[in-house]
Formats: C-alpha cells, structure tokens, sequence
C-alpha cells in the first residue's frame, strides 16, 4: 500500500519523520506522541497523533536491560 502526496502527486510508502513529541492533549488530557511526516519526494508535511496506548516496543525490554534509561550511562561492574 502507498500513499499519494497532495502537494507532489507522487506515491510513496515511506515518509520521513521529522519530529515526534510526547505531549499531553490539553482538552483531554491524554497523552499521546505528535508526530511530523514529511513526503520522500517534495518534503510536504504531514501531522499525526498517536495515543500512548497504541505505541508498543518493537522488542521486549527488561528491567535489567542495558537500554533501559537508568542502565544507559552507568559503568560496568
């Protein structure tokens, strides 16, 4: 599947991100990722708003885990 940009007119099944920012919803208060895609071809933006709750790590990380954010900068024993 791909997509049609509106401002190029080409198809592409990949977009570029340029920016995505946990932020909370000031109507809802959800918490959620607000994502900027840019077209491959032209660059034409394109925004999205992710919920919290549909974001799922790609591989399983464990509390032990070297890429856990308290583990990241820690020396080794």
């Amino acid at each position: 599947m791909s997509i049609t940009c509106i401002s190029c007119h080409q198809a592409t099944r990949h977009l570029n991100p340029t920016h995505a920012e946990i932020t909370q919803q000031s109507e809802s208060g959800e918490w959620g990722i607000d994502l900027i895609l840019a077209c491959t071809h032209c660059g034409q933006q394109y925004g999205a708003w992710v919920l919290n709750w549909d974001v799922v790590p790609l591989e399983r990380i464990t509390a032990n885990s070297p890429l856990t954010p308290h583990n990241v900068n820690k020396p080794a024993d």
